[in-house]
């Protein structure tokens, strides 16, 4: 069985208890139902938080990263676009190591600025020809099984306290979930 995000969602419904029925859809776009539409929020925040918490190894990803063409603010020399599909950059690396054996770190921070005229998350850093190596959000399906029951129970968590809380809590989590999506997108560097 191929593990789907209306696989992690409805084990977390399952989770929640109450004998609820299961949602049916994909991440973003799962059913109308009040679990349904609380997923629509919740799912890749929750998601992204926990890919956050640590270095989780089954999402490692090593790209060149791609020069912006503007300049880099004082005192950085290279801006780079930020990778898509990026949860969070862990380290920058050059693209041929001189010491394979003694790397040394690579000074660099995230940042905003206009990238063809639209506001963009970029990297500022000295290195020329720089790789990125971050969690890249793999499908489901690959997931590793410890990451996948932390989704599965923060999901849990998070839904019921959206869904079967008191009504006034209820709802403020819900309206806050794109709160909930910037605090997961937190700080890199």
């Amino acid at each position: 069985m191929t593990v789907t995000s209306n696989t992690i969602a409805n084990q977390a419904v399952q989770l929640m208890g109450g004998n609820q029925p299961a949602v049916s859809g994909m991440a973003p776009t799962f059913d109308s139902s009040t679990n349904g539409k609380a997923l629509q929020n919740l799912y890749a925040p929750t998601v992204a938080a926990v890919a956050r918490q640590y270095e989780w190894g089954f999402a490692r990803t090593v790209n060149a990263l791609v020069v912006t063409g503007n300049a880099a603010p004082f005192p950085w020399a290279y801006e780079y676009s930020y990778p898509a599909q990026c949860v969070q950059i862990w380290q920058l690396a050059p693209a041929a190591l001189a010491d394979p054996n003694d790397p040394l770190p690579i000074n660099w921070i995230d940042g905003s600025n206009l990238v063809g005229g639209t506001q963009s998350r970029v990297i500022w850093t000295n290195q020329a020809n720089a790789q990125a190596i971050f969690n890249a959000n793999p499908a489901e399906s690959t997931w590793d099984a410890l990451f996948r029951q932390a989704v599965v129970e923060l999901l849990a968590r998070v839904l019921s306290l959206a869904t079967a809380g008191k009504p006034d809590l209820a709802q403020s989590l819900l309206e806050s979930s794109s709160g909930f999506t910037q605090i997961a997108e937190g700080r890199d560097g």
